[in-house]
């Protein structure tokens, strides 16, 4: 019963030491994706706190880890009592342990898209990322799912030809598909 109590907690705690996405993370659904990106101007940037999302896992772990510490308290019915006071406090510890290692620290970005329009965005603040002030050159990326993301955009080019498109023509040539052409175009003749 220890050893299985101990290996739920390190479980618990190394899934609560995941990353979340930020400048330099990306989650696994977000691989592939193409994202609309979009040229602005930090106008304001703050430090904010983020509430994570709490699992109840860690609420569980507690509770079995308290009822195993419980279970070496009294005997009989006293036993019982402290086992299920063991479970209560061990919930109510792991809750809390799980919460506190959920929540992290961010960035809200208040950013004039070069739209016109203005933004204010919360993003994770990872370990490396680069924190952008007011006056610094960003690029907004939006995913299909609404989540959004502010990169700088310092390094970037203001200006670049257009892309070299691809012309498309048929080898077989047009007769081919549709009889001969029309005199005045592409049209199938009637």
């Amino acid at each position: 019963m220890k050893n299985k109590a101990i290996a739920i907690t390190l479980l618990a705690s190394l899934s609560a030491c995941a990353t979340p996405p930020g400048q330099s993370q990306y989650g696994a659904a977000q691989v592939g994706q193409a994202v609309q990106s979009e040229f602005g101007t930090v106008v304001s940037a703050r430090n904010v706190g983020i509430t994570g999302q709490s699992s109840g896992l860690g609420g569980a772990v507690g509770a079995g880890v308290g009822a195993g510490a419980g279970s070496y308290v009294g005997d009989g019915s006293g036993g019982i009592w402290a086992l299920a006071a063991g479970a209560l406090i061990g919930m109510a510890a792991g809750a809390m342990a799980e919460q506190a290692a959920s929540n992290s620290v961010g960035i809200e970005y208040v950013i004039t898209m070069q739209s016109g329009v203005t933004l204010t965005i919360v993003q994770n603040q990872n370990k490396g990322d680069q924190v952008l002030g007011a006056g610094d050159r960003v690029i907004v990326q939006t995913s299909g799912g609404g989540y959004q993301r502010v990169l700088p955009a310092a390094a970037l080019p203001t200006e670049i030809a257009r892309p070299v498109g691809i012309s498309v023509k048929d080898s077989a040539g047009p007769e081919l598909l549709y009889g001969p052409p029309c005199p005045d175009g592409w049209e199938v003749c009637k």
